[in-house]
């Protein structure tokens, strides 16, 4: 997937959540602390668990793409205006500046929402914080793909991001086990050792971006189909009202 798909889908996540983000009180923010973070089905299985870390600004994330083949950690240090992205399998890492003037004005403009309406629909305790509950309807536009989008959240004035997160599809995806602590240092920093890549396609093991490396097998999901989409059959088709933007192309469609 390239990186300017993977900015757009954030950008739908963060437009849902972010402006539900507000001091309801005075309570002293947590901005050092370390977490679980655990997406759940609908019958409440986990199908999928990361550990997260946040200290003066810095994030890290690990199992960072959980549909990815690869063991991927993301690295995001505000005091270096730097995101990484760390292959634990290959030890291999992508870098790439971040301008936060650039990336608000990138998220401003290819923001999906076009109307966003919130309702506080109650109080409820979440890890051991009170959060306010919030019901979210947003209408999306992606790629000429227009839909409704709802989900909750629950929010609390001692975090700057939800600590649980229902999506309209009913997973929810929840903080756990925190720690207001400050991590370790380390936890921010490249390993030794690690080789440094020029591209995404090199990092996850793509031998046609010059990695030489062969891409493993995607993981296979419960229900015996891969969590990672496959080369698209010869009859696929976009859904109804979807157009790609300019210049931006699917990939060949199997033989």
């Amino acid at each position: 997937m390239k990186i300017s798909s993977l900015r757009k889908w954030a950008a739908i996540a963060v437009a849902l959540w972010l402006p539900s983000v507000a001091a309801t009180g005075l309570a002293q923010k947590v901005t050092d602390f370390t977490a679980d973070q655990v997406t759940m089905a609908t019958d409440g299985k986990t199908v999928a668990q990361s550990k997260v870390y946040f200290s003066g600004g810095n994030m890290r994330i690990d199992n960072a793409m959980p549909q990815s083949s690869a063991n991927l950690v993301m690295i995001f240090r505000s005091d270096l205006k730097k995101n990484f992205m760390l292959n634990a399998d290959s030890k291999t890492f992508f870098e790439r500046d971040f301008d936060e003037n650039e990336m608000a004005g990138a998220m401003q403009s290819m923001s999906p929402v076009k109307n966003r309406t919130e309702k506080t629909v109650g109080e409820e305790t979440v890890s051991g914080y009170r959060c306010v509950k919030k019901e979210i309807e947003a209408d999306i536009d992606v790629m000429g793909y227009k839909q409704t989008a709802r989900s909750v959240v629950w929010q609390s004035p001692q975090f700057d991001l939800p600590l649980r997160t229902r999506s309209g599809n009913g997973h929810v995806t929840e903080l756990r086990k925190i720690k207001a602590e400050k991590p370790a240092a380390a936890v921010f920093e490249v390993p030794v050792g690690y080789s440094r890549v020029s591209d995404m396609l090199q990092l996850l093991g793509d031998e046609r971006s010059g990695g030489g490396r062969p891409s493993k097998p995607a993981r296979q999901g419960k229900e015996g189909g891969s969590t990672v989409p496959p080369a698209l059959p010869p009859d696929f088709k976009l859904p109804p009202g979807m157009k790609l933007p300019p210049g931006m192309k699917l990939p060949p469609p199997q033989p």
